[in-house]
């Protein structure tokens, strides 16, 4: 099963509001840019990794946008998920999603996302132990026990694993 790094769309790529978006969509003029450095998200998906993407946006929209960014080599059809709007950051959810992961042959590694909610609320439900959890923000005052704040892949054990080849996952 390979091991698959997901987050959510606004994770990846700096996104205007949602009607904003929709409109850029429509219009063929996305004006999204990308949260993290294109080569870290190569390293990941060269050394083994998966990138997927869990957002409450429809899959044709996820990938305009990861088109948008050059990406669409990185992030496959079978590794997006939409969800409901309000769902996703319930631990709960989770679950379902995992198994649907599992189901298409993905093993779910990391979690990396903008929110903090959603982290705490993986961290809190105890059954996502196994699953590296990462919250993004250049704010050090944040802190969640169970995850880890970053600001950039290369602080990710993903990325460390996928750059120096070892694989303990």
């Amino acid at each position: 099963m390979k091991s698959l790094v997901v987050m959510g769309l606004r994770t990846l790529a700096h996104l205007d509001a949602k009607e904003s978006m929709y409109e850029q969509i429509d219009r063929g003029d996305i004006q999204a840019a990308g949260r993290f450095p294109g080569e870290d998200l190569e390293t990941i998906s060269a050394g083994g990794f998966g990138l997927g993407i869990l957002s409450s946006h429809s899959v044709a929209r996820i990938e305009r946008v990861i088109d948008h960014l050059g990406w669409s080599h990185l992030f496959p059809a079978a590794h997006l998920i939409s969800s409901e709007p309000l769902d996703r950051k319930d631990a709960a959810n989770w679950e379902r999603w995992r198994r649907e992961y599992q189901a298409r042959g993905f093993a779910l590694h990391t979690v990396i996302d903008i929110g903090e909610a959603l982290v705490r609320n993986l961290v809190e439900s105890g059954n996502f132990d196994e699953v590296d959890k990462y919250y993004v923000t250049e704010d050090s005052s944040v802190f969640i026990k169970g995850a880890t704040r970053i600001t950039a892949l290369d602080r990710t054990r993903a990325y460390r694993q996928a750059s120096g080849g070892t694989r303990d996952r």
